[in-house]
């Protein structure tokens, strides 16, 4: 078979929107998997995708500095794609350090060497549990999925624009969306939480001489963790629904860029 050389630009503006995608997609953005078996496995889907996606062939580039512009543009969409798949963990993270904060445990964190930051013992608690949650509930196949029908909505190589309003919309709804689902996961631990602040209250004003504060910090944890195991199957429930979040908020960042 001779390859032509539009074809080996079809599969770089492939494998670029796969890079981009694989630079924020959870999981696979991490530091732990070598960059070594991750580009082996960006290019293997390009491979795969190569001949069967849709190619904008009137727009294919004829200069070197159009096939730049293309190039980046790939990535970019990649990148929008991973983050916007990525932002579901980030807010499962923020919600195990909303219960750090209500435990008293936000004082106690770790350094992420996959993330390359310092983060909390619960909010990485949180990850941890996602990750399995989201490879059993199949995510890897649905951010394929998602990447194959994007070259459907936006052929490669294609003109787009991240300046439209729908754009600036979408980001907007996604951080609000973010903190409802932070607040809903950790919920149940903020309110008994509360409700044990409250009790603490009630004992301190009746039995001045108890030290409320010194028994606040043992009991807070150990009632965070046990409301904590008791809900476990509920969130691992709430967190495999999140994926159909994923595949629906890309989709419309696609349909907002699109010219």
């Amino acid at each position: 078979m001779i390859i032509t050389s539009s074809q080996v630009v079809v599969f770089l503006l492939v494998l670029a929107r796969i890079a981009g995608l694989f630079i924020q997609a959870p999981i696979i953005s991490s530091r732990s998997i070598p960059a070594f078996a991750k580009t082996a496995l960006a290019i293997w889907i390009a491979i795969i995708f190569w001949f069967v996606v849709p190619v904008n062939v009137d727009l294919l580039p004829q200069t070197f500095i159009s096939f730049l512009i293309y190039l980046t543009i790939e990535v970019a969409i990649g990148f929008c794609l991973g983050f916007v798949a990525n932002a579901v963990f980030l807010a499962i993270q923020d919600a195990g350090e909303l219960m750090d904060t209500q435990m008293g445990l936000s004082v106690a964190q770790i350094f992420d060497p996959s993330i390359g930051t310092t983060v909390s013992i619960m909010g990485r608690l949180m990850f941890i549990i996602g990750v399995p949650v989201f490879l059993m509930f199949d995510g890897h196949h649905l951010l394929l999925t998602i990447l194959f029908n994007t070259f459907k909505l936006l052929p490669a190589p294609s003109l787009v624009n991240f300046g439209a309003t729908g754009v600036a919309t979408l980001l907007i709804g996604m951080i609000n969306l973010l903190l409802t689902i932070a607040v809903r996961f950790a919920a149940p631990i903020l309110v008994i939480i509360f409700i044990s602040d409250f009790c603490f209250g009630i004992l301190s004003k009746v039995a001045p001489q108890v030290n409320v504060f010194s028994l606040g910090f043992q009991v807070k944890p150990t009632l965070g963790l046990l409301i904590f195991v008791i809900m476990i199957a509920i969130m691992i429930s709430n967190i495999g629904g999140l994926l159909e979040l994923i595949a629906q908020k890309s989709l419309e960042f696609i349909g907002a860029i699109k010219i």
